[in-house]
């Protein structure tokens, strides 16, 4: 097959997968299916320097309906991907690392003026999201106002555990209903309007910092960063200081958390920080998809 063709076959199939994945519809493929067609559109790509404007390696995420579109302050893009914890090890270096379980969920950015929240966006595209302050009492985890007087940026993940998966799912009676998983929920409650705010309480979305985006001060460990937001008032995502040996060895935390996947990132900023220049690097992380097998606790 002619390679733009490919390229314009994988957009199509990818696009149409993440729209049923995040708006409550069957799922299309599996999420390695998705990955390894990701994995061959950006290979052909940038061999062929042939790109579509809707291709999604220019988009972070499947944008949503509700609420008012606006511009992110700091953009929400992907992580980077590997399927070699080697690569991780070569950023390790001789340093330790920072690593994180990222959680099945829909990225969030919640922002604070001084004290008090001022907004919630939802990831959208990336550059542009949809505001959703007015579920601010619907969602679990956001404090409402915080210690910390300054300008204050944090993104997260809005995630149903699979308990509340379950017990959802099984009020309704018409399987072709059903929703296929939590984040395919999770995507559908946020996307309801003002007057669904009763349902979107009930089905107890909770919001779990992986980021503190912005903070006046300098703070550039992330491991510190977390420690902070969990002092004013957030539940942060399971995270551990490991180093390059104790990658090899990763086992997933234990208890009662909303569903994973064999998914963590490795923050590696503290090393690049160091090596360029706080001021030439903001972050770096590697997300690493372990395909073996799927956590649920």
């Amino acid at each position: 097959m002619d390679e733009k063709k490919r390229i314009e076959e994988l957009v199509k199939t990818l696009n149409e997968a993440s729209e049923a994945y995040y708006n409550g519809q069957d799922e299309i493929m599996s999420n390695y299916e998705w990955d390894g067609m990701f994995d061959e559109l950006t290979r052909l790509e940038e061999k062929t320097g042939y790109i579509l404007p809707e291709s999604p390696t220019q988009n972070a995420g499947f944008e949503e309906s509700n609420g008012e579109r606006e511009a992110h302050e700091y953009p929400a893009l992907s992580l980077a991907k590997t399927k070699r914890i080697s690569d991780l090890q070569v950023g390790a270096g001789e340093r330790p690392v920072w690593l994180s379980w990222k959680l099945d969920g829909l990225t969030l950015v919640v922002t604070y003026d001084n004290g008090k929240l001022v907004k919630i966006l939802t990831r959208g595209n990336g550059t542009v999201g949809s505001n959703i302050t007015f579920m601010k009492d619907a969602i679990e985890g956001i404090p409402k106002t915080v210690k910390y007087k300054g300008h204050l940026v944090v993104r997260g993940e809005a995630a149903i555990t699979y308990t509340d998966f379950e017990l959802i799912n099984d009020t309704i009676e018409d399987d072709d209903e059903k929703y296929a998983n939590p984040r395919n929920l999770a995507s559908g409650t946020l996307g309801l309007d003002k007057s669904n705010l009763d349902k979107v309480k009930e089905r107890h979305i909770h919001f779990y910092a992986f980021t503190l985006v912005h903070l006046d001060e300098a703070m550039s460990s992330w491991g510190e960063r977390m420690d902070y937001l969990e002092k004013l008032g957030f539940t942060t995502v399971a995270h551990e200081l490991t180093d390059a040996k104790g990658l090899e060895e990763v086992r997933r935390p234990s208890g009662e958390d909303p569903t994973k996947y064999g998914t963590f990132s490795c923050d590696l900023t503290d090393y690049y920080q160091q090596k360029y220049g706080q001021d030439k690097v903001k972050r770096v992380v590697l997300s690493y998809k372990v395909v073996s097998f799927r956590m649920i606790f």
